[in-house]
């Protein structure tokens, strides 16, 4: 898939650290969510090169490097430190011969902290406290407050940025006593019809507390793809999107099929299908972005020399100052109250651009359109007579329909392929019901380009 050149981390967590020197850092969340990659991820992008102590409880060095090898570039192996269970408590007879306090582990870490005197703008990550504290328990007893307090006064003393890991995903002391607590989190998309077909799982992170920054968006949607942690801005809506001349024309994929105008969705689908019905769910929140798939669809196919059949959804109005080549494109509406009629009418005007243009059409069709002027039981038959003819013709077909409209079933069941287009903190996630595909992430950029991110 296309990348994209936006910062990986949010930038309320970019500010945090640049507030002040020796910040102190909660993540948390349940196992899986992506708490180490996010941790490695702050250290990459704003640690010094290679400035930074990563102290591991749960794995050793050799297995870090091979599960992240490109923190090669961020930690240098000798700063990888391997804090399992019998490493930590074989260091800490090492370090002290009395063992009846926490102060044995105190020094364990004061040692660390001492090593990053020298740095500049150094950061040390422990991963995962639960667990240190669980092997020093015997050790720490009570003064479990007192050790943590102690922790960050020596990371703000000593100008280091500091970061835990916890695998709590509750409140727990260490949230009141470190200057912010961000939460990981892996949630199922809300669903309609259709069960297990569109459950989905993707990831967000929750910025719960950041002293001395303005939180102006409290979750973002996050994908560790290619196993790099990355974060989506939310997309804000400017104006509406146009069938434009300009921009690269996508080859359509084969002799058989033709391009969404979306490379990365080419990628997924393979294409569309000579005499496929496409079907694209909208769920509600999505507004009328997802109209700037239908646009780099449409503007593609003109370039294509493919006839372009419209007729909008409700509440999208879409003129002919909005097109680039009238003579290849009709944009129509449902008129007059007998469907019988409209639909050979319709038909006419598939023949006409057909015979225009030499070749099968694309028809993009507002399913919610046709059922709100005809009703449910004429929309049925009326895309029955538009599926018989997609067949006979070779046309390649969209129908877009609302989540919770009463033909959508149908749309279901008649589809060659559909896809469902989510809101998704502030955000626009696509992802395919048929074939079944993993969410994505839609990127809206300039010129109709679209590029797409696997959620993972």
């Amino acid at each position: 898939m296309q990348s994209n050149d936006q910062p990986s981390i949010p930038k309320e967590v970019k500010e945090f650290f640049h507030i002040d020197k020796g910040q102190t850092l909660l993540i948390k969340g349940m196992p899986g969510t992506g708490k180490t990659t996010l941790a490695l991820e702050i250290m990459s992008s704003l640690c010094e090169e290679r400035n930074g102590i990563y102290i591991s409880t749960r794995v050793d060095p050799a297995r870090l490097y091979a599960t992240n090898p490109w923190i090669e570039k961020v930690l240098m192996p000798r700063n990888v430190v391997n804090a399992t269970q019998t490493k930590l408590l074989g260091s800490l007879n090492k370090t002290s011969k009395d063992l009846s306090n926490y102060y044995a582990v105190m020094d364990f870490f004061r040692l660390f902290f001492e090593e990053t005197e020298e740095m500049d703008n150094p950061m040390i990550i422990i991963d995962s406290w639960d667990a240190v504290l669980n092997y020093t328990s015997h050790l720490i007893g009570t003064s479990q407050h007192s050790f943590e307090q102690n922790i960050c006064e020596f990371a703000r003393d000593l100008d280091t940025h500091l970061v835990f890991v916890s695998e709590f995903a509750d409140v727990m002391p260490l949230d009141y006593i470190v200057d912010g607590v961000v939460t990981m989190e892996q949630f199922n998309l809300p669903g309609h019809a259709g069960g297990n077909m569109r459950n989905r799982y993707v990831r967000q992170i929750k910025l719960e507390k950041l002293r001395g920054v303005e939180i102006n968006q409290k979750t973002y949607t996050v994908t560790l793809h290619n196993g790099r942690f990355r974060f989506f801005e939310p997309y804000r809506e400017h104006n509406d999107a146009r069938i434009m001349s300009d921009g690269v024309r996508v080859p359509d994929p084969s002799e058989d099929r033709i391009s969404t105008g979306i490379p990365d969705l080419d990628i997924v689908t393979g294409g569309l299908k000579y005499g496929s019905c496409n079907v694209l769910e909208i769920n509600h929140g999505v507004g009328k972005r997802y109209y700037r798939m239908l646009t780099a669809l449409a503007s593609n196919a003109i370039k294509n020399g493919r006839g372009v059949f419209i007729l909008p959804s409700i509440g999208y109005q879409l003129s002919s100052r909005d097109i680039f080549v009238p003579t290849n494109v009709i944009v129509s509406q449902p008129e007059g109250d007998d469907a019988v009629a409209w639909g050979k009418d319709l038909l006419e005007k598939w023949d006409a651009l057909r015979e225009r243009t030499g070749r099968p059409i694309l028809n993009i069709i507002g399913l919610d359109s046709i059922e709100f002027s005809f009703g449910y039981k004429e929309s049925l038959n009326l895309t029955n007579l538009m599926i018989r003819n997609w067949k006979e013709t070779n046309d390649i077909n969209v129908l877009v329909v609302k989540s919770g409209q009463e033909s959508m079933n149908m749309a279901i069941h008649t589809a060659d392929s559909y896809f469902l287009v989510n809101e998704l903190n502030g955000g626009l996630c696509l992802y395919g019901v048929i074939p079944r595909t993993e969410p994505y992430n839609m990127i809206l950029e300039d010129r109709n380009r679209i590029s797409l991110t696997p959620i993972v």
